[in-house]
């Protein structure tokens, strides 16, 4: 006969109190690193990456990082603009319990309007943080995954079609079996040669789309796709400017391609209006833009509810923690069927440990504590950012 255990006391308040991850300090760590060749986006030029790194350390000698990118045309916020802020927030955020990170995200909202991406860097720290000291997978911390392996896209945005074509041609090679090509920054008739030369270079089974980043314009992005119906595009991604639901609906009723989202997208009622407006068939999230793994996950599960397809990117170019939370963010996302974009790959140098890594065309959100990924703190202190 089975006996009931004895009831034993509640720890005292003491032991309770000795469990909190108290924040001791804060830093922060505005970077430049160099890619590994100039991408073109939209006509603009990038050579470096101009990132942000914030480090919170617990009483308890625990340490966590997070990586947020800056993105002024994105989210308003410039590379020092973004660690003034984490300057600022640090004085919230020192002192705090990190396994209470909801009050303390509300606490952050309250005292500063929008700066998501800065935002999105703590919350990823105290994410880290949290599973370091506890030994829990950041993935868990989330909620659990939906996926064990998630596919990421090679992008291609070369300056010539010989070019584009040779460089599906070393990835597929490489592994990749997802690829999105640039559009926009090359003239129309090229964009359109160079759909249809990459589409036979790939075979009809692999999965290929475009992305435009606002630089199309309604004209051009109608007879775009008008025009590449026979390469099969499963979506082309942003092709005019934010705000334009009108065009973007009109875009999206001529059926020859599904639209995606991007830089329109900054929050839940983004997406509501958006699908209001039969606007778009999915969208690309980035924790820049919506402010960090918790308002991603929340905008994720609206639009899923909403049958709207979903692509987690990290922008260009984070490094493997960045592209790591991406990936347990994308884990835990059941209609992430738009696959990931993982922008380490684009760095000259990772400055991690062991960057994150493709197995048989997929990646593996990293196991281990927190995020998975060790920083090279002595990288970080390399590439730091020089004030011009």
């Amino acid at each position: 006969m089975l006996k009931a255990k004895p009831k034993t006391a509640p720890p005292p308040a003491a032991a309770l109190s000795a469990r909190a991850l108290t924040i001791r300090r804060m830093d922060v760590f505005p970077v430049a690193l160099p890619l590994a060749k100039p991408m073109k986006m939209a006509r603009v030029l990038i050579r470096n990456a101009e990132n942000l790194f914030v480090r919170i350390e617990t009483s308890g000698g625990d340490v966590g990082w997070g990586e947020a990118a800056s993105a002024p045309g994105m989210t308003g916020e410039t590379h020092w603009g973004m660690a003034a802020m984490a300057e600022l927030l640090g004085e919230h955020v020192v002192g705090a319990d990190a396994r209470m990170r909801p009050r303390l995200l509300a606490r952050l909202d309250k005292a500063v309007y929008g700066n998501t991406s800065v935002k999105s860097a703590i919350e990823m720290a105290l994410i880290d943080v949290t599973g370091r000291a506890l030994g829990i997978n950041a993935s868990d911390l989330l909620g659990g995954r939906f996926h064990d392996r998630v596919v990421p896209m090679w992008l291609i945005g070369n300056a010539t079609v010989e070019e584009d074509v040779a460089d599906v041609r070393r990835q597929l090679q490489a592994g990749f079996r997802f690829f999105k090509l640039k559009v926009g920054s090359k003239p129309l008739e090229a964009d359109i040669e160079a759909a249809h030369a990459v589409r036979a270079a790939l075979g009809p089974d692999i999965m290929l789309c475009a992305d435009a980043n606002c630089g199309l314009g309604m004209a051009n992005a109608a007879r775009f796709l008008r025009e590449t119906v026979a390469a099969k595009l499963c979506f082309l991604e942003q092709p005019i400017a934010p705000g334009n639901l009108a065009g973007m609906a009109q875009l999206q009723a001529l059926g020859c391609a599904p639209i995606g989202a991007d830089e329109s997208i900054h929050a839940l009622a983004d997406i509501e209006q958006h699908a209001a407006h039969d606007a778009l068939s999915g969208l690309s999230l980035k924790l820049i833009k919506l402010g960090g793994p918790t308002a991603l996950l929340r905008a994720a599960h609206r639009a899923g509810a909403l049958g709207l397809s979903i692509n987690v990117a990290a922008k260009v170019s984070e490094t493997s923690l960045g592209s790591a939370a991406a990936a347990h963010c994308a884990a835990c996302i059941a209609n992430a069927d738009w696959g990931i974009s993982l922008t380490h790959v684009y760095l000259a140098h990772d400055p991690v440990k062991h960057a994150l890594a493709m197995h048989d065309g997929a990646v593996l959100p990293p196991d281990g504590p927190g995020w998975g990924v060790e920083v090279d703190e002595a990288a970080i202190r390399e590439f730091a950012a020089k004030r011009e």
